[in-house]
C-alpha cells in the first residue's frame, strides 16, 4: 500500500462512482485505455481483483473492490485535509503563538480586547501566554522563546525588535494607608521630594525608565529609591509593608491589597505609562504575521 500513488486512488474512486470506463476517463481527463492500464496497475499493487467488466465499458466492483473503495475514499479525504492544513499553516491560520504579557496588560483589559477578535477569527491557532516583566519579555522575544509580547513601551527598541503602543494611561501613587500624605485626595509632585520610593528597575539599554523618575522630573527632584522590582504586584507588596511610595499605571488601582491606598498626582502634566505590542523585526512565523496585522488595528497614534 505504501507504493500506491494518490493518483491511483483517485482513478479508482471515480471509476467506482461512475461504474463506466469512458465516463470515468472523461471526468479524469484521460483516455479509457489509459484508465484501464492504471486500474490494472492498481490491482497488481494491491494483489486483488477490484473490478469486473460488464460489456465493453461498464464495470462492477468485486467484494475486494467494495472494501478498497471505502478505504480509498478515506485516503483521498485525508490527503485533501492534509493539503488544506498545510495551506492554512502557510497562511498562518493554524499553528501556535507564544505571547508574553505583564500584569497591567490584563488589569487594563487591553490584552483581552486585543486577542478576543483574533481568537474568534483564527480558532485553529493555539495561543500560549506567559507572564513576564518587561525586560524578560524583550529578551525572550529576541531569543525566540516568545513570538510577541504586551510590555512596557520602551523609549528605544533593540535592533532586532519593533513594536507600537496600543494603550496609554496616567500614573498614580500607591501609598501605605497610614502615610501622612494618604489623607490627601491628590498629591502634588513637589510634596514627594523627601519621600522614599519603590521603583521599577530601569534598563537604559532599551530605555525602560523608572516611573518614579517620571514623577520626580515633574516635581524637580531626584527620588530616593529604596527598592526596585519590575513586577507591580511586588512593588505594591513593598508599599503595603511600609517601605515607601510606588508610582504605577492607573489600572493597578483595581488590585485590592491591604494597607495600600491610591492617590492621583496633582499636576497638569501627569506622567503616562504605555503598553506596547512588541515582536521580532524580520523573523516571525506566518501565525505571528497574522497577529501583527491584527494588532496594527489597535495601534495608537504617536
Amino acid at each position: 500500500m505504501a507504493d500506491i500513488e494518490t493518483r491511483l486512488f483517485r482513478y479508482f474512486a471515480v471509476l467506482a462512482q461512475e461504474q463506466h470506463f469512458s465516463r470515468a476517463a472523461h471526468q479524469l481527463n484521460i483516455t479509457p485505455p489509459t484508465l484501464t492500464h492504471q486500474i490494472k496497475k492498481l490491482e497488481r499493487l494491491v494483489g486483488a481483483r477490484l473490478v469486473e467488466r460488464k460489456g465493453n465499458t461498464h464495470v462492477a466492483l468485486t467484494q475486494a473492490g467494495l472494501r478498497f473503495f471505502e478505504r480509498a475514499q478515506q485516503v483521498l479525504r485525508q490527503v485533501e485535509e492534509a493539503k488544506i492544513v498545510a495551506q492554512q499553516a502557510q497562511r498562518g491560520e493554524v499553528g501556535r503563538i507564544d505571547i508574553g504579557f505583564m500584569t497591567t496588560a490584563v488589569c487594563s483589559g487591553v490584552l483581552q480586547r486585543a486577542l478576543a477578535d483574533f481568537r474568534h477569527a483564527n480558532p485553529a491557532i493555539e495561543i500560549n501566554m506567559r507572564k513576564l516583566v518587561p525586560m524578560d519579555q524583550i529578551k525572550a522575544i529576541m531569543r525566540k522563546d516568545l513570538d510577541a509580547g504586551f510590555t512596557r513601551s520602551p523609549h528605544k527598541y533593540p535592533a532586532e525588535l519593533e513594536g507600537f503602543d496600543i494603550y496609554r494611561q496616567t500614573m498614580v501613587l500607591a501609598l501605605p494607608d497610614k502615610h501622612p500624605l494618604a489623607r490627601r485626595k491628590t498629591i502634588s509632585p513637589a510634596a514627594l521630594k523627601d519621600e522614599l520610593f519603590i521603583n521599577t528597575g530601569p534598563d537604559l539599554d532599551v530605555g525602560f525608565w523608572g516611573h518614579s523618575e517620571a514623577v520626580a522630573g515633574v516635581g524637580h527632584f531626584t527620588p530616593r529609591v529604596v527598592k526596585r522590582d519590575d513586577d507591580f504586584m511586588t512593588v505594591l507588596t513593598y508599599v503595603s509593608l511600609g517601605y515607601g511610595i510606588g508610582v504605577m499605571p492607573q489600572t493597578m488601582t483595581r488590585v485590592n491589597i491591604p494597607n495600600v491606598v491610591f492617590r492621583e498626582i496633582a499636576t497638569n502634566a501627569v506622567p503616562k505609562s504605555a503598553i506596547a505590542f512588541v515582536y521580532r523585526r524580520n523573523d516571525s512565523s506566518p501565525q505571528t504575521d497574522l497577529l501583527i496585522k491584527h494588532m496594527r488595528s489597535h495601534a495608537l497614534r504617536r
